[in-house]
């Protein structure tokens, strides 16, 4: 009997294609149906296997946090929970071991094998397809909204890309994302199994590095390598609920000196004295109205600044503000010799970059005295004409993530070249966030490309 094609007329009489009636009707039994195939494998589990199968989620999945930590997961807000926890049961079915009498046996092993959970045809096929796969780290190169997601892996880029189907999570995904998930083959289509593991890009690093020294030499699809990513993946994930990011140093581009917000603020006793003695110096810009800024040029041959003056809110205030100590230090006296008998000084505020950010919560947003009138588009170009400032020495400047190696020279192995490339995409996802909620064009990283000579 010849077997009924997705397009031939569906055998009910319907006048419909088979794909546009009863095979769509069956294919969702089919999905329901799996679907339970977990929450039915963890029932059968935890009813026969208590005790070692909890406390392998302990020892296992949870095993590297401390006391302290643990108690801070148990206290995050329900759905950040849950979500852990279905990743934690996933967990446990791909890839947990029990101790039964002494005798250690895999999870997968117990729930397929004799006197395992009774299960239909389809369970079976998924439980066996889930258990066998690794967890593995991707990329999304590329998004299709409420349809798919294509994914790269990242310590494997030399695999082609995966089209794996996926309605809710492609909604808020954005291009260079980075997860870990497991991608289950099916017929004509690859889908996301139920965990996924989300990871910021400026925090992926040290799961890098390690994932990196961990694998070296392991057969890519061997039983070892899955278990090893099985245990690196979740322990950096879950230290991104526990751990509170560790801000990088933020130093002034030319003196290197980390960044000190300084302001001293003086009362102005004769303001046309005030101008006029400003209009005289021979490195300043500006005027009383939009405030005046002390200018010079760097070793790198770009224009930069060491001091502003603006205006207060009280008419009888200005205020002189550093973003270094050691500006602050030549710039003062430098100011008040300029200035002379028409500003008295009043005192002096100190700021650290790292302080500020410490003391914000998720949901403040600092208050402006008044919107930012520039439209969206020349805000892009204004950022855009920043970044190629502050990166134009980048293709040859020695960078640590790349081990001091400048771009241009860790391109020339395979290895540095999938660096570099990595680094770059870090930098467009985060200008391309920054930009979506600041409702401006992204602005391009290509001349970055470009100046090491390769392709994105």
């Amino acid at each position: 009997m010849k077997k009924l094609g997705r397009n031939d007329p569906c055998p009910c009489g319907s006048g419909k294609k088979y794909k546009q009636c009863c095979l769509k009707t069956a294919d969702a039994q089919i999905a329901h149906d799996r679907a339970e195939a977990v929450p039915k494998a963890i029932q059968w589990l935890f009813t026969k296997y208590e005790q070692p199968a909890r406390a392998e989620i302990d020892e296992g999945f949870f095993g590297g946090l401390d006391d302290d930590e643990y108690a801070e997961l148990q206290d995050l807000p329900e759905d950040s929970y849950t979500g852990i926890m279905i990743n934690a049961m996933e967990w446990l079915l791909a890839d947990g071991v029990l101790t039964l009498k002494d005798q250690d046996y895999r999870v997968a092993d117990l729930l397929l094998g004799k006197g395992g959970p009774l299960l239909s045809a389809e369970q079976r096929q998924w439980l066996e397809r889930l258990t066998a796969l690794p967890l593995r780290l991707y990329e999304i190169v590329a998004v299709v909204p409420g349809k798919c997601l294509t994914l790269r892996d990242v310590m494997l880029p030399e695999r082609p890309p995966v089209l794996v189907q996926e309605k809710s999570g492609s909604q808020q995904a954005n291009r260079y994302d980075l997860i870990a998930a497991r991608i289950v083959p099916f017929d004509v289509h690859f889908e996301l199994s139920g965990a996924v593991y989300s990871f910021p890009r400026q925090q992926s690093w040290d799961l890098l590095e390690e994932l990196k020294d961990e694998l070296e030499g392991v057969e890519p699809d061997s039983a070892l390598a899955k278990e090893i990513t099985s245990a690196i993946i979740p322990f950096h994930w879950l230290q991104l609920f526990v751990r509170a990011f560790e801000m990088p140093p933020v130093v002034d581009h030319v003196t290197g000196e980390s960044l000190l917000f300084v302001t001293d603020h003086y009362r102005v006793l004769d303001w046309d004295a005030l101008d006029q003695a400003l209009t005289r110096a021979a490195d300043i810009e500006g005027n009383r109205d939009a405030g005046w800024s002390r200018i010079f040029v760097g070793e790198d041959g770009l224009t930069r600044q060491s001091l502003s003056i603006h205006p207060s809110k009280r008419q009888d205030r200005i205020k002189v503000s550093y973003h270094t100590q050691q500006y602050a230090d030549k710039g003062r006296p430098w100011f008040e010799a300029v200035s002379g008998t028409t500003v008295a000084f009043i005192s002096r505020e100190l700021a650290a970059p790292k302080g500020m950010l410490a003391n914000m919560q998720p949901h403040d947003i600092p208050e402006r005295s008044e919107p930012i009138p520039l439209p969206p588009e020349i805000i892009g170009e204004l950022i855009e004409k920043r970044i190629r400032q502050l990166y134009a020495d980048w293709a040859d400047k020695p960078l640590p993530i790349l081990n001091n190696q400048t771009p241009r020279e860790a391109i020339r192995t395979p290895e540095g070249l999938e660096q570099v490339k990595f680094l770059l995409h870090t930098y467009e996802h985060g200008e391309a966030q920054q930009a979506k909620a600041q409702h401006r064009p992204p602005v391009s990283y290509e001349f970055l490309w470009q100046s090491v000579g390769i392709a994105s």
